[in-house]
Formats: structure tokens, C-alpha cells, sequence
């Protein structure tokens, strides 16, 4: 049996990484009990069981390929082994947000290839040379913030999480450092910690001093601030030694077989969700108070240039 496969890096850097616990109980596995899931692979390169494979070769361990011959190219190779990871594992927020991501990228790309392809059917060479950089440019078009929210919605519903969430990796995506990106794609630090450091590194001097008129003017910023906790602390729940013992339990027990402890750890997803949830609908209705506030304080500052009895009134309340 041929065991020479090759390892494309892009591809094994699409597969989220194994703990150190997960790996080690990973290879016991395999010398107890042999290699009984197959690998697949395409073009002889391995694009589903990266650790099997590398396990099976250090300890002599026999296995058993697929190989996917109905995909076509390597982007199909991508959509294809980011959907395969979605049904396979309890991925943790930031994983899954990071794959749906990755996932909408890959199939805009495969959406602007099936456009260029049906363009060349009715085109000669030439003129498919000018529309494909006519698909290039407006591939490089930004979406409109309808079709961006729209986008969103749509990793968020492939993540399972709040559009909120989706909102915030978008965010660190587009105007974080490389640092911050690693920190969550490492599980180091939760989206919104992140989100909320890019926000108040990137605030101008005019938005901080808009911030304290508003704690001054308004509860809107303590409300936000609360409710930010309240979001900072269900992260943390998230991976509390709790949970993550309960699903320990689950999986390396004779319990993962009684109904009403697999009942218990479905209510404590459920209730998970749901208080995050009621925190984004609360945050998102807060958001839209601070805006009318905001827009009153900006008229009235404005009509204060204007009439010397509002402009004190403004001074009084907002300094």
C-alpha cells in the first residue's frame, strides 16, 4: 500500500489544531485499536486525517484511503474540507467563526470563476482576457454595507452564533493587527475581547471626548459597559472548568450514555444561547439609543452655534 502522501500546508492550516490532550488521546487510539477511519485524499495529498496520517507513519500503523476523484480543483478542495470539518467536530467559537469565514471567502471565489467560465463561452479569447479583468475589479469592489451585513448573517447562521459575533471577526479581520488575529485564532483571547481593544485603540480624540460627555450626559456608555461584561463573563463561562469537566465526562464515560445527563448538557447549550441571544438583542437596542442620543446632543450643538441660550444649556449638561 502506498504511504508517501503529500501534505499541502495551506490546505493542513484549514484544519483547526488538536490540543496537546486530544492528540495524545488521538494516538493511544490508533496503537490500541489501529487506524479504523480511513484517510482521504486527493491528487495523492491527504486533505481529511492530517494527525491520523502522521501517527499511522510514525508507529507503522496500517490504514485505508478514499480518494475524493470528483473534486475538481484545489478550491474545491477547500469548500469541500471546511464543510467535512463542520460535521465532524464540537469546534469551539472562534474555530467556527474562522471556518464559516473562510467558507464565504472560498465560495465568492468560486462564484467569480463560474461567472468568468460562462463569459468565455460566449467570447473570443481576446475579449475574454479584457472580461476577466473586468470580474478581477469588481471582485475588488467593496460590498455595499447591505450586502456586507446580508454576508454576515450568513456566517453566523453557518457558525451558529449572534450576527453580533460575525460582526466583531469581520472586524479584527479588516483592522486588526496580526497579533490580535492570532490571539483569537489561537483560542487565546475570546472575539469580543478583541473587538473591544481594536475599538478603543482606534478612537480618535473627538469619540473620547464624545464618550465623556456621554457618561456626563447619558447612562448609555454604563449600560454598554455592563452589558460588554456581561458578554466577557459567558466567554469565560464558555471554557470554565464546568463545562469543559461535564463534557470530559461526556465523552470518556459510562455516563455519556444516560439520558438525563446528555438532557443536562443540551440545557446548558440551550440556555447558553439563549442569554447570548437576549445580551445581542439588548446590546444592538442600546447601540440604537446611544445613536439618538447622539443625534440630539449634535443638533443641539449646532443650533448652540446659533443661539447663545442653547449653546449654555449644552456647556451646562455636556461641559
Amino acid at each position: 500500500m502506498n504511504t508517501d502522501f503529500i501534505i499541502n500546508e495551506e490546505f493542513a492550516r484549514l484544519i483547526p489544531p488538536l490540543s496537546s490532550e486530544e492528540l495524545e488521546k488521538l494516538e493511544q487510539s490508533l496503537v490500541n485499536e489501529g487506524c479504523l477511519n480511513p484517510l482521504i485524499v486527493w491528487n495523492n495529498t491527504i486533505i481529511d486525517g492530517h494527525h491520523r496520517y502522521a501517527i499511522c507513519i510514525k508507529h507503522n500503523i496500517s490504514f485505508n484511503i478514499i480518494e475524493k476523484t470528483e473534486l475538481e480543483s484545489e478550491l474545491d478542495v477547500k469548500l469541500w474540507m471546511i464543510n467535512n470539518q463542520f460535521s465532524r467536530r464540537n469546534l469551539p467559537t472562534e474555530i467556527r467563526v474562522a471556518l464559516a469565514y473562510k467558507l464565504k471567502e472560498f465560495e465568492a471565489e468560486k462564484a467569480r470563476e463560474r461567472q468568468l467560465a460562462n463569459l468565455k463561452q460566449f467570447s473570443n479569447r481576446e475579449e475574454s482576457a479584457e472580461l476577466s479583468h473586468s470580474t478581477d475589479r469588481l471582485a475588488l469592489t467593496p460590498r455595499s454595507d447591505t450586502e456586507n451585513s446580508k454576508t454576515l448573517d450568513i456566517i453566523a447562521q453557518k457558525a451558529g452564533v449572534s450576527h453580533t459575533t460575525a460582526f466583531q471577526y469581520d472586524a479584527i479581520q479588516r483592522k486588526g493587527t496580526e497579533e490580535q488575529k492570532a490571539k483569537v485564532a489561537e483560542g487565546k483571547s475570546s472575539i469580543n475581547k478583541v473587538y473591544t481593544e481594536i475599538k478603543q485603540a482606534t478612537q480618535s480624540e473627538e469619540e473620547r471626548r464624545v464618550v465623556h460627555l456621554k457618561l456626563k450626559g447619558s447612562g448609555v456608555v454604563v449600560i454598554q459597559k455592563y452589558v460588554s461584561g456581561i458578554y466577557n463573563e459567558l466567554e469565560d463561562f464558555n471554557t470554565s472548568k464546568d463545562l469543559t469537566g461535564i463534557r470530559h465526562a461526556l465523552l470518556n464515560s459510562y455516563l455519556g450514555q444516560k439520558e438525563n445527563f446528555l438532557a443536562c448538557v443540551s440545557n446548558i447549550d440551550k440556555h447558553k444561547k439563549m442569554v447570548t441571544r437576549n445580551l445581542t438583542a439588548l446590546s444592538e437596542s442600546v447601540e440604537d439609543l446611544e445613536l439618538t442620543v447622539n443625534q440630539g446632543k449634535c443638533i443641539i450643538r449646532l443650533e448652540g452655534q446659533k443661539d447663545k441660550k442653547i449653546s449654555k444649556i449644552y456647556e451646562r449638561y455636556y461641559g
